[in-house]
Order: structure tokens, then C-alpha cells, then sequence
């Protein structure tokens, strides 16, 4: 993992995170998927003892269809949330669900009307919450419900939508609803640019509110008050715990966890926790610069941390593993420019690019301003400037960018307006090769010693999946072309089209490398013809023979073509590792890729 540059301190000193109260903020009853009524869900959360919030947030399509009695579903759920807060000993809370399955499920809190997924998609519920200032939350993000395509980031929306679920789950006798899933995406959200704080939650659909399991949210506030625990939801003074009584506090000078401070290069950050008799077994800082983790044991620590913030737009927070494999997940804090002027998830599309190809890079510019901005980007690598360009970015936008670099530099500062804002370091690859897998030849694993062969000498392999097609084939500086498997059952696929042959062929007379690796066994099957309709096709005097097993026409298997690629004909036995490569084949392949 990488570091943060930091000096740690223990302090030995008394805690000081002040009050913690804890709450379920997602849970349903029988007016949606559930069980029980709104009412029995608040006197049992009430009355358990073991939490001191508790929210009814049931799924939005449900909430369309009235009670008996002609009231409606939300409405009776507001009822019962005034009637049993009781202001100092217990908050009840009211909201709806909103899920679409795909794209991410949102529940919304403390208004007086819903909104069902029957007549919004994604955006439209995200200008719901904005044009009623609702408090909201992303839930349970990942593959299964949607992650809010891949948490594109809006900043108008980004002001109502405070929390997401770090934690999500009532299985009996169960804590562990911190997922891997949930807590990645979790990050991914930060690094788009959301403000969310950390929330576990029970999500319950049976008469076992709050008392499902130890999952809870916890509000850092003064005083248990139905304002106070409103005000934490949007100010994300919360953080997600599978502990039920676990207190810990994330604070700097001037702010606490949820919290965004301005214009400070450098800070110091305290970390504090205690639970009588539950010790911790690691506890880390995640940055978006890095993941350290902290050097403490005990069931009472707290320990001082001085980070530097090198980025327009830098946060933290922490993650805490008791002895017992509880975890605990703080909110960030934030440290951004006062310019409110940002980029973020730079990246170049292609992962690997090739080096001293053009490759395309990613990034979104952000204006949080309420006023439309000419935003200057520039590119530089050490005291070189690899690219500039200004863009005219309307008020509360984010822009998501694709440019086209040609440099070989490898270290890439992105600046906004002369401020630093992100560092891309580029991962070259000296060529890429691509597998085909498509015509019943899927030899990904059996053909690993060739592929090993590739990556060490520097690149990179990608099996093609699906179709075969033109794009795909000049995209990369080397095509492996592995015959059919005799065997297979879908024999009608096993052909090469007549268009594929036209740009495999057009592909090497334009300087690709293209690696035939012959068939492991006889094809017997009429497909093998166009294979030998390929090998006419290419400019050389060669031909398929034995079912795709062997040539005959060459004494070396290698056909180069000036000022253009070339073709390297391996035997499976070759291509498997089971006989060695000879040395001339190896010079030939280094040579058309430029590597000798």
C-alpha cells in the first residue's frame, strides 16, 4: 500500500470525542417488503434500549397503494415518528426508499411526499432531492442494486446527499455487514468527488428492528434532538460501526469527521477510540493520497497524525478492526481549495497504454461555483508542459473529459488554474497482443507460456472476448490467432469470415504482427478452409496442412513484410511451452516490435 507522509505521535491523554448516540436509519415494515407496523417498528426500537435513533424508510412503489382506512402509507409513517420521538431519550425518523435496481437505491428522509421508480430513472429522482432540499442516502452501492452510474458526480446533488452505507445487513447473530464491496465503493464515491459520510444499517424486513444485530449508525452530536440529528445527517457527523457501543472520534483543529476545511496545506489529525474490553486488532488512515496504518493497540488509544494535503481536493478518514472482527468506518474530513475549482479521476482510458503511442486520458473538471468559469487545465511533466487548454464550465458542473495525449513521460501533474489538482503516474506497455477467443478457440489458460513470453518482454495481453472485429485488431501491435479446437461442439463458429480475412491481411500490410498458433489437433470440420483462405490471402508462399497441424512451404515459419508487420507460425507444442521457441522466431518477433 502506499504511504502517507506523516509523523505519528501517541498521545497519552484522556479522550475527548464528547457525545455518541447511535441509531438504524434504514429499516422497512409490511407497508412495503417487510413486517409489523410503523407503529410496533418505534416501540420496539424504543424499547429495546440499544438504539437511540431509529428510521422507518419504506421502499417508494409501495407507498402508491393506501391503507385500509383510505390514509396514506407515508403519511401514517410521519404520524408515527412524531409520536414516539421523545426529544433527550429517542429520535424517530421517517423516509421512503427509493430502488431501482441498476441503477442504485436512495433513501430520502423527513418529507412529506414520495416519489416512485415507475415514473423516474437516476436523474430524475437526483432533481427531486435537489428542488425539495431533502436529506438522502446512498444505499448498499455495488453490482447487485447499482452504484448511480459509477457515482457520477453531480454538485448540486452532491449537497443533499450526505451519507452512503459503508454497512448494510440483519442476518441473525451476524455483524459482519461492512462489506468489501460497500467500502470500495465507498472511496469510489470520495474520488468522484461526493461529500457522504459512513452509515451501517440494518435494513430490516422482520419484527427485529435495531435488535437484528449490533449494525448501527452513530451520530457525533451534543445533545439526542430531533434538530441535532437532522443536522449530523447533512453535515455527516456519523460513522458506520458493527460494534454496538464502540466510540470513536476523527477530529482536527476547528472540525470533526464529516466536515470540510479550506486552505490548510498541512494538519493534524486525532484519532481517539474506546470500548471497555474490546481491543483493537489494526486501525488505518485512508487518504486519497494513500493508506497508513496506525501503530496503536489497546481498548483506549488516541494518537495525533501530521498529514500534508498536496491536492486541491484531499480527504481521510479511518477504519478500525476490533480483536473480535468488528469493524468501524469513519466519515472523512475534507481539505479542499477555496476556489471550489476541481479535477478529479484522472486517468488514461486504456489502463496500460503503449508507449509512444497517442493514448486518450479521462478526467472530470468540476465548477461547485454558482457562477459559470473559464477553468485552465495544464499538463506537466516535471518542467515540461505536456498539454494545456481552457474550458468553459457552467455553474454547479461537472464535466467529464476525454483528451488525447502524445508524450512518453510517465509522471503526470494536473493543474487547475495554477493550483495542483491530481497526479496520474502512467503504466506503458511496450506493445499490446490480442487473443482471440472468439472462434471456439479459447486457450487462455494452455496458452499462457506465449502470453508469459509477451508480457516479458513488456507488454501486454488481452484476450478477445465476443467478436472479432476490426477495431479490436488494429487497436493492438500484436493479433494471436489460435486455430480451432477440433473438439468443440460449436463447430459452425470455428470459421474466420471473409471480412476477417480481408483485415487480418490488411492489418499485417500495415505493420502488425500476427502470431498463428496451429491447431492442437486435426480439424477435420470444413472451417479449417477458411484458414487456408487466410494464409492465400497473405503475401507469401505458404500453405495449411493435417488439419491445421502443420505448413509446408517455409523453412522458418516467419514471413516479414517490408514496411509492414509480419506473421510467426508456431506449432501448439511452441506456442504451450511443451518445445521451446527457437532463437531466430524470438529476434523475429523483438524486431517487428521495434524491441531490437
Amino acid at each position: 500500500m502506499k504511504k502517507i507522509l506523516i509523523a505519528v505521535l501517541v498521545i497519552v491523554s484522556s479522550l475527548s470525542f464528547g457525545q455518541v448516540f447511535f441509531g438504524n436509519i434504514h429499516a422497512h415494515t409490511s407497508y412495503s417488503d417487510g413486517q409489523g407496523t410503523p407503529e410496533e417498528a418505534f416501540e420496539h426500537a424504543r424499547n429495546s434500549g440499544v438504539v437511540d435513533i431509529q428510521a422507518i424508510t419504506d421502499h417508494d412503489h409501495d407507498l402508491n397503494y393506501p391503507l385500509p382506512d383510505g390514509s396514506w402509507k407515508l403519511d401514517r409513517i410521519i404520524e408515527m415518528a412524531e409520536k414516539y420521538t421523545v426529544e433527550g431519550e429517542f429520535i424517530a425518523i421517517s423516509g421512503f426508499e427509493w430502488t431501482l435496481t441498476s441503477r442504485g437505491h436512495i433513501t430520502i428522509y423527513n418529507t412529506s411526499e414520495w416519489i416512485d421508480r415507475s415514473t423516474t430513472d437516476l436523474y430524475d429522482i437526483y432533481q427531486w432531492i435537489v428542488d425539495r432540499k431533502a436529506t438522502a442516502q446512498f444505499c448498499h452501492p455495488g453490482k447487485k442494486y447499482g452504484d448511480f452510474f459509477d457515482f457520477e458526480y453531480f454538485p448540486e446533488v452532491d449537497l443533499y446527499i450526505n451519507t452512503i452505507e459503508v454497512g448494510n445487513g440483519a442476518g441473525a447473530n451476524s455483524n459482519n455487514v461492512i462489506k468489501d464491496e460497500y467500502f470500495e465503493r465507498y472511496q469510489r464515491a470520495l474520488n468522484r468527488g461526493w461529500h457522504v459520510g459512513a452509515s451501517a444499517n440494518q435494513d430490516n424486513h422482520h419484527k427485529e428492528w435495531a435488535t437484528a444485530n449490533d449494525a448501527r449508525t452513530a451520530f457525533v452530536i451534543d445533545e439526542l434532538t430531533t434538530e441535532k440529528v437532522s443536522e449530523a445527517l447533512k453535515t455527516r457527523n456519523i460513522y458506520a460501526t458493527e460494534d454496538r457501543d464502540a466510540f470513536i472520534s476523527f477530529s482536527t483543529e476547528g472540525a470533526k469527521m464529516g466536515d470540510v476545511l479550506y486552505d490548510i496545506p498541512e494538519a493534524t489529525l486525532k484519532v481517539e477510540y474506546s470500548d471497555p474490553g474490546e481491543r483493537t486488532q489494526r486501525a488505518y488512515i485512508y487518504s486519497n493520497n494513500g493508506v497508513m496504518e496506525l501503530n496503536v493497540s489497546g481498548d483506549e488509544w488516541a494518537i495525533e497524525i501530521d498529514v500534508k494535503n498536496p491536492l486541491s481536493y484531499n480527504w481521510y478518514f479511518v477504519k478500525i478492526d476490533q480483536i473480535d472482527g468488528n469493524e468501524i468506518v469513519s466519515s472523512p474530513i475534507w481539505f479542499q481549495s477555496s476556489t471550489n475549482k476541481y479535477l478529479l479521476n484522472a486517468r488514461t482510458i486504456d489502463p496500460r497504454p503503449v508507449k509512444g503511442l497517442p493514448f486518450d486520458v479521462g478526467f472530470d473538471l468540476i465548477n461547485s461555483l454558482r457562477e459559470d468559469q473559464v477553468i485552465s487545465v495544464e499538463v506537466r511533466s516535471g518542467e515540461s508542459v505536456v498539454f494545456t487548454k481552457k474550458y468553459d464550465i457552467s455553474a454547479m458542473t461537472c464535466l467529464e473529459i476525454t483528451e488525447t495525449f502524445d508524450t512518453v513521460d510517465k509522471d503526470l501533474d494536473f493543474y487547475v488554474d495554477d493550483e495542483l489538482a491530481f497526479r496520474v503516474n502512467v503504466d506503458f506497455v511496450s506493445f499490446t497482443a490480442h487473443l482471440d477467443t472468439s472462434h471456439e478457440n479459447y486457450f487462455v489458460s494452455e496458452l499462457k507460456p506465449l502470453t508469459d513470453i509477451l508480457m516479458g518482454l513488456g507488454g501486454e495481453v488481452k484476450p478477445v472476448i465476443g467478436e472479432l472485429t476490426e477495431k479490436t485488431t488494429f487497436e493492438g501491435q500484436v493479433l494471436i490467432l489460435p486455430l480451432p479446437d477440433a473438439d468443440t461442439f460449436m463447430k459452425d463458429f470455428m470459421a474466420i469470415s471473409e471480412e476477417q480475412i480481408g483485415f487480418i491481411v490488411n492489418y499485417v500490410e500495415k505493420g502488425g504482427l500476427l502470431v498463428v498458433v496451429l491447431a492442437k489437433k486435426e480439424i477435420t470440420h470444413p472451417s479449417v478452409e477458411s484458414y487456408k483462405l487466410l494464409f492465400e490471402k497473405l503475401p507469401w508462399s505458404v500453405e495449411l496442412e493435417n488439419g491445421g497441424r502443420s505448413v509446408s512451404g517455409t523453412s522458418t515459419g516467419n514471413l516479414e513484410i517490408e514496411n509492414g508487420g509480419g506473421v510467426v507460425i508456431l506449432s501448439w507444442d511452441e506456442a504451450t511451452g511443451k518445445s521451446a521457441i527457437d532463437e531466430e522466431t524470438m529476434g523475429f518477433i523483438e524486431l517487428k516490435l521495434g524491441l531490437k
